[in-house]
C-alpha cells in the first residue's frame, strides 16, 4: 500500500469521487432552491451513488498518484 503524496489531486479527479459529489449536489439542490424539488428524480442521488464503486473499477490514466 503506498501513500498518495497529492490526495487533493486525485480526489478532484476520480470518476467515482465525482458520482458521489453530483449525488450530494442533487440532494442539497431542493434546500438551496426550493422548485428544485418537483424537478430532480428522488432517485437519481441513489442512481449515482450505485454507480459510484463500479467508476471506481474502471481505469483511469489520468490519476498519477506520484
Amino acid at each position: 500500500m503506498n501513500i498518495i503524496s497529492r490526495p487533493g489531486r486525485v480526489l478532484a479527479r476520480s470518476l467515482s469521487m465525482w458520482c458521489v459529489y453530483l449525488a450530494g449536489l442533487l440532494e442539497l439542490a431542493p434546500y438551496i432552491v426550493p422548485y428544485l424539488d418537483a424537478w430532480i428524480p428522488n432517485w437519481l442521488s441513489i442512481v449515482f451513488l450505485m454507480i459510484s464503486p463500479l467508476a471506481r473499477i474502471i481505469a483511469q490514466g489520468n490519476l498519477d498518484a506520484k
